[in-house]
Parts: C-alpha cells; sequence; structure tokens
C-alpha cells in the first residue's frame, strides 16, 4: 500500500488519456449491461408466472389467424379450468406517442380471476363490469400518464381502424414483477366498435366482419399446475381438424415465444461482446504502452535505486487495473445505480413489465474491466520490469 500514492499519481499523469480510456470502458461496458439484463429478465419474468397455472391459447398459425369468439366459453367449460378471457391486441396509441403501452380487449368478469395477481377495488370492478366504454389501468401507467379513474382515455386506431373514446374506470395494482401497465378494455365494446367501421374500398362489406368476433388469443387459468399439460393437449385436440386450428402453451413458453422471434439474438450479443471487449483492450493496451513510452527513463532511474522486477512489474499492472477498474466501476455498477432509479421497462411496450440490472451481470461486467486492466497492462509492465537501467538512461524521449 505504501505505493498506491504513486500509482496514483502515474494513473492521473495525462488526465486526457486516463480519462478517454475511462470513458470508453463505462459507455461500452453501460451498453453491454443494459444487452445482457434485457435477456435475463426476460428469463426471469417468464419463469416467474410458472406458479399462476396459466395457459395460452393462439391461432396455429400465428397472432395473424383467428379464434372465434364462441371458444372462450367452450374452452371455459372443460374439467379442470377456473376461468378464460380472451385477451386481442387492439394497438391503439395514446396522443402521439411513439412508444405506446400495452392494450387488450379482455372479458370485464373473468380476466381478474384469471390474472389473479393483480387486484382492484371491489367497486372498480363493478364500474368496469357495469360501463360498456370502461377500461382499467395499471398503477405505473395511472402514474407516468398522471391519470386516475373517471378520466378519458382516447386511443387513436393503428392496428385496427377504430379509434376508442374510453372512460378509466379503476386502476390496479400488483407486484413488482408483473405488467402494470396495461390498458384493460371491455372486449365486446372493442368489438361493437369493430362492426361499425365501413370498408372504403371497392366493396361494401365491413372490412371489420372479417376481424370481428376474433378473441386474438385466451388465457386459461388451470386449477392446478398438473392440469396445463392435459388441458393443452385436449383444446389442440378438439380444434384440430377445424377452419381455425389451436396451439396451446403454458404462459412461461408464450412468453419465450417472443424470443424465438428475434432469432438467435443472443449469440449475436455474446459475439458482439467479444468484439467490443477486444476493442477495449487494444483502447487500454495503447494507453499503457504510451504511459510506459514516456516513462522509460523515469522507470530506468526507479530500477536503479533500487526497485527491483517484480515491483516494477506490481506497479505497472495495478495503474492498468486501478484505470479499467474505474471505468468498469462506474459502467457497470453505474449501470445498475440507474436502472434502480429510473424504470426502463416503460420503454419495452409492456414486453418487460420490470427492467433492472442484475448483481450477477453487473459483477461480471466489473470482472471483464479488471481482466481488461490485467491484460492491457502485461506487455507494457514486462517491457518496463526487463529494460536495464543503461538502455533506460539512454533513450531520450
Amino acid at each position: 500500500m505504501k505505493y498506491l500514492t504513486y500509482i496514483l499519481r502515474n494513473a492521473r499523469r495525462n488526465p486526457v488519456r486516463s480519462l478517454l480510456t475511462i470513458a470508453s470502458m463505462t459507455i461500452c461496458l453501460w451498453l453491454m449491461m443494459i444487452l445482457l439484463s434485457f435477456f435475463a429478465i426476460s428469463d426471469e419474468a417468464n419463469s416467474s408466472t410458472r406458479i399462476y397455472n396459466r395457459i395460452a391459447s393462439l391461432n396455429a398459425n400465428g397472432f395473424a389467424g383467428m379464434i372465434p369468439i364462441s371458444r372462450v366459453k367452450e374452452i371455459a367449460q372443460l374439467d379442470g379450468i377456473v376461468a378464460a378471457s380472451p385477451f386481442c391486441w387492439i394497438g391503439g396509441k395514446y396522443q402521439d406517442e411513439i412508444m405506446p403501452f400495452a392494450q387488450f380487449a379482455v372479458d370485464a368478469d373473468t380476466v381478474f380471476t384469471v390474472l389473479d395477481e393483480l387486484t382492484l377495488p371491489p367497486d372498480q370492478l363493478k364500474a368496469f363490469q357495469e360501463n360498456k366504454d370502461g377500461c382499467v389501468i395499471g398503477r405505473k401507467l395511472a402514474n407516468e400518464k398522471a391519470l386516475k379513474v373517471n378520466d378519458v382515455l382516447p386511443l387513436k386506431g393503428d392496428a385496427y381502424p377504430v379509434d376508442l373514446s374510453l372512460t378509466i374506470r379503476g386502476i390496479y395494482d400488483g407486484p413488482d414483477h408483473t405488467d402494470l401497465r396495461m390498458c384493460l378494455v371491455r372486449w365486446d365494446y372493442f368489438d361493437e366498435v369493430l362492426k361499425r367501421v365501413v370498408f372504403r374500398g371497392s366493396s361494401t362489406t365491413p372490412a371489420s366482419a372479417r376481424i370481428s368476433g376474433n378473441a386474438g388469443m385466451i388465457f386459461i387459468k388451470c386449477r392446478t399446475g398438473d392440469d396445463m399439460a392435459p388441458l393443452c393437449k385436449k383444446i389442440d385436440g378438439n380444434y384440430r381438424n377445424s377452419d381455425f386450428p389451436m396451439r396451446t402453451q403454458t404462459e412461461e413458453a408464450f412468453g419465450k415465444m417472443f424470443e424465438e422471434m428475434l432469432g438467435d439474438m443472443k449469440g449475436m450479443i455474446r459475439i458482439i461482446g467479444l468484439a467490443v471487449v477486444f476493442s477495449l483492450l487494444c483502447v487500454a493496451g495503447n494507453s499503457m504502452a504510451m504511459a510506459m513510452r514516456e516513462r522509460t527513463s523515469e522507470v530506468a532511474l526507479l530500477k536503479a535505486i533500487g526497485f527491483n522486477r517484480r515491483l516494477v512489474l506490481f506497479m505497472v499492472l495495478t495503474e492498468a487495473v486501478l484505470v479499467a477498474g474505474f471505468g468498469g466501476v462506474i459502467g457497470s455498477l453505474g449501470s445498475k445505480a440507474l436502472c434502480d432509479l429510473v424504470d426502463l421497462s416503460r420503454y419495452t411496450a409492456g414486453f418487460l413489465p420490470f427492467y433492472y440490472v442484475p448483481w450477477d451481470i453487473a459483477l461480471q461486467g466489473l470482472a471483464v474491466s479488471l481482466l481488461i486492466g490485467l491484460a492491457s497492462g502485461l506487455y507494457p509492465a514486462a517491457r518496463a520490469a526487463n529494460l536495464s537501467v543503461v538502455d533506460g538512461l539512454r533513450r531520450v524521449i
């Protein structure tokens, strides 16, 4: 520790170069922490749904396919099912926002039985069930948009050719790992509005006649976890030979399906991460090489007054690790602190109900920065340790 002051002074000798090295380490690690945390949180959000014993049914051809609304009641009557509700994506825009929040048309009588982790005061639930143009929104959405009960919530048609003028009848709450930014609309009201829209093309047939009556997908609450697999097979078997075959899976598998849509994104991020580490290694290595070249005579003088090779090697490596590690602390631990203060999940349009940098990801980033510092200082430290006093004092900088 008695050499720490000298090592810190050397690290600050060229402040511009040191700051640029720290800044490059900070920015790159910050971005990597965000990307790596995205998949870690996605896996956690999917696995956290296991305890709710839910399955999801959609058309076997994907989201573009239709599921007749009549199947919701048919499925709800199967043995082992507590409740079922349609979940039809509305995809409207609130004001001029580019990043909308999730909106679903649901069955007001059963949706909070299916999503039993969400809580809504009884009087607000009754108002939602009794008012066709009513909707309920999550607590986080209400706080971010400064909305309250009985406020008007206009949605401009985007995915569907309809504009909705909704009235907020309730604000639901729930655990932190649930989506508290959804807007739930009554399915019967949404379907009724769809049927009023007239197709403005070559045909006089309402365009909504081809899209109304669609449940979108069906969320199903099972009695126990053991009932989930048999019910998935039974539901798919019942409609296998119909015009609208179905694909049923657990809620966890349904969530992972969205990750599959991204392709091998995890593999791409790993490759990008290796490229980033190599780039940072080059930046830090170049910085240390320049620093040692400028201090050749000084290193020779230290060895002349009694500093041995191990001590010189130790001081140079420690300097490299300190500079890189400082950038790692800001980049990895700083990104965690920022995500703990600022909820980035609001910018995922409901894809992730919560967002933070896990401790294991942050510590991995810090460890990578320390390894980069150690690796970048090896060659300059070895040259400094092996430098002869005569050659070092002869060198003119």
